[in-house]
C-alpha cells in the first residue's frame, strides 16, 4: 500500500521544489479560486510518495522540511491523495461550494405554508434541504426545508426594497401618462 510523506517548501515555491523532487512523483493540488487565480490547495506543502531513503527528500532544494512524527516521517494514506485526486478536472481539484447559510443566521421562508415566517438556520439536512428552527407556541422546532425555500433576512429585505421601488417607479410612471391625458 502507498503512503506518502507530507513536504513542508518554501513560500510561494511549491513548484520549484516539485521539479527538484520529481524522483520522488510529487503530488501539487491546485485550485481554481473565485476570482479566476490557481491556487495551492495546501499554500506551501506537497506531498510524495514515501521512501525508506527519506534523508534525500530533506535535502532537496527549495524543501524546508518533512512533516515528522517523532523520528520518522508523518505518513498519510494513498486514500487521501486518491480522494484529492478524484475531484480533479483538468488539473485542478474541484471543491464543494461553500454553504448557502451559517448556523444561527435569520433566515425567511419564501414559499408553501410558512411563507414569510422568520426561522434560525441550524444545519444541512441532505443534498439541497436546510434544518431550521421555528417558534410554534412558544418551542422551538425543527424542522427541514428545502434550500430554495429559504432566503436570509438582510437578502430579503434587499428583495422588498427592490419590489417597493419598482411598484414605485411603475406607479408614478402610470400617473404620470393618466394626467397627460
Amino acid at each position: 500500500m502507498t503512503e506518502w510523506f507530507v513536504v513542508q517548501v518554501n513560500p510561494q515555491r511549491e513548484k520549484f521544489a516539485a521539479e527538484n523532487l520529481a524522483e520522488h512523483e510529487p503530488y501539487f493540488p491546485q485550485f481554481k479560486a473565485s476570482n479566476g487565480r490557481i491556487k495551492p490547495l495546501f499554500p506551501s506543502y506537497l506531498f510524495v510518495i514515501s521512501t525508506p531513503f527519506w534523508s534525500s527528500i530533506k535535502n532537496t532544494m527549495g524543501v524546508r522540511c518533512l512533516l515528522m512524527n517523532g523520528d520518522e516521517p508523518a505518513k498519510l494514506p494513498d486514500g487521501v491523495i486518491s480522494s484529492w485526486k478524484s475531484r480533479e478536472k483538468g488539473g485542478l481539484v474541484i471543491l464543494p461550494d461553500p454553504p448557502r447559510f451559517r448556523n444561527g443566521e435569520r433566515l425567511v421562508v419564501l414559499r408553501g405554508s410558512l411563507k414569510n415566517r422568520s426561522v434560525i438556520h441550524s444545519g444541512m439536512s441532505g443534498k439541497d434541504r436546510e434544518t431550521v428552527l421555528i417558534d410554534m407556541m412558544g418551542a422551538l422546532v425543527k424542522i427541514t426545508i428545502a434550500t430554495d425555500d429559504l432566503v436570509s433576512e438582510a437578502e430579503q429585505r434587499t428583495r422588498d426594497s427592490l419590489r417597493l421601488r419598482r411598484e414605485t417607479v411603475i406607479r408614478q410612471r402610470t400617473q404620470r401618462f393618466s394626467n397627460r391625458k
